[in-house]
């Protein structure tokens, strides 16, 4: 039963404690940066431009609206431009997430085999590869469950069969975090295992940690509070980078955590938050990043120390980025919504909510992640058992799910509009190397 199963993982993570909970060789180990404007919280950006280099950013810095879903500020205009090896520091939407990094992606969860994702599977649903496990015919994809999250709000269960249900990655950002400043942990040793996990934390420790620091030995589960302030000190999970509810952008409760819908779009009240930008105006415009990039990186530049000559600093040259974006068929990118303007990617959701995207522009529809397939096989994904992902009305006599790419209130997209020339170049003008 459900209260055996946690007693067990208890044990196993005490006991796994007990083997790991030794003198530490700290001394051989850097202290992690800390930027003393931030509570002296660890300095992320340069954590993350050590693994995930950047672009050179314009000289005035990011472009930025006036206003949400206002026009370009005539002064902060300029795009970055691609450069090979690295990634866009003027980030505004997960649109582009999966993608190669000169068309603006950089690695979703799924890419960097974040353990507590649990993501969708691809098979043409809304949500698909995201944390929202939705029927086939589910418009708000917000509201679709989420693996384990059935313990209230900031909270996951633990199963036997999968352990730690769906956490966000900025949990573990702040164990890993604690853990490494503790000096309780012999770091090299206990975390690491190149044959078995590379480059990333093995699981086990990485659940060890987890539960040290967020979990509830009454309930089982762990806890946390989101990645703000509280009463103007950091929560538990505090990361600067969401950036989430900025004024006076959000003064109309209108966002939805780090993404800033407009009014129209969250009133709505069944587009997905998720579709909207991340902060793009004010100067922090452009600057949010996810914390699943920062665990990866993080990660691996305690790796990197651990295990130089196996672990390179940058991501994309250690084992744990080997192969990204390799296949446009093997993309890990969430079909999109259709936006105001397809080729902004400050753009807004249209509303009413249209969903999937036509594939008119640069934010990807079906056309362009699945081309003329049905699914596609993706390590790392999960299947609940309970949702129906697929019609069972729109799969054939063999079992398999036949198209059903008719969007939410829009024209069917064209499965012709796949990665080619034309949308190669239709990105590198949303980016900037093109003029608008």
């Amino acid at each position: 039963n459900f209260s055996q199963t946690v007693t067990a993982f208890v044990l196993a993570v005490t006991a796994g404690a007990t083997s790991s909970l030794v003198s530490a060789k700290q001394d051989k180990l850097q202290p992690i940066p800390t930027n003393k404007d931030d509570f002296d919280e660890p300095d992320w950006e340069t954590i993350l431009e050590i693994a995930f280099p950047t672009w050179a950013t314009p000289e005035k810095g990011c472009p930025r609206l006036d206003a949400l879903g206002g026009s370009l500020e005539s002064d902060l205009s300029e795009y970055p431009g691609p450069e090979a090896g690295k990634f866009n520091p003027c980030y505004y939407t997960k649109a582009f997430a999966g993608l190669d990094p000169m068309l603006g992606g950089y690695p979703t969860p799924i890419d960097t085999r974040y353990v507590y994702e649990f993501a969708a599977p691809f098979l043409k649903q809304p949500g698909d590869g995201s944390v929202h496990h939705c029927a086939h015919d589910a418009v708000d994809i917000g509201a679709c469950p989420k693996l384990q999250n059935t313990c209230g709000k900031d909270c996951a269960t633990i199963t036997e069969e999968d352990g730690i249900g769906h956490i966000p990655p900025f949990v573990p950002l702040a164990a890993i975090k604690n853990g490494y400043n503790s000096g309780s942990y012999e770091v090299c040793n206990d975390w690491f295992d190149f044959d078995t996990s590379g480059c990333s934390i093995k699981k086990d420790a990485l659940d060890e940690l987890v539960f040290e620091y967020f979990g509830d030995n009454e309930t089982n589960t762990i806890k946390f509070q989101g990645p703000v302030l509280i009463d103007g000190a950091p929560s538990n999970t505090y990361f600067k980078l969401e950036y989430g509810g900025e004024s006076p952008a959000c003064d109309d409760g209108n966002c939805r955590g780090p993404h800033y819908c407009t009014k129209d779009v969250a009133d709505a009240g069944n587009i997905w938050g998720d579709f909207c930008p991340y902060v793009h105006t004010g100067e922090n415009s452009g600057q949010y990043r996810h914390p699943h990039l920062a665990l990866a990186a993080l990660e691996l530049w305690v790796a990197n120390q651990c295990m130089p000559d196996n672990c390179p600093a940058q991501w994309l040259d250690s084992p744990n980025g080997k192969d990204y974006a390799a296949d446009s068929m093997k993309t890990t990118s969430i079909t999109w919504a259709e936006m105001v303007d397809n080729n902004d990617p400050m753009a807004q959701p249209v509303v009413p909510y249209v969903w999937p995207n036509t594939g008119s522009g640069v934010y990807p529809g079906y056309g362009m992640l699945y081309g003329d397939v049905e699914s596609k096989d993706i390590d790392g994904t999960y299947t609940m058992s309970d949702v129906e992902y697929v019609s069972v009305d729109m799969t054939n006599a063999g079992g398999e799910p036949v198209d059903d790419s008719s969007p939410t209130t829009a024209p069917t997209p064209s499965s012709a509009f796949v990665v080619s020339g034309s949308l190669t170049v239709a990105m590198i003008m949303m980016i900037g190397i093109i003029a608008f």
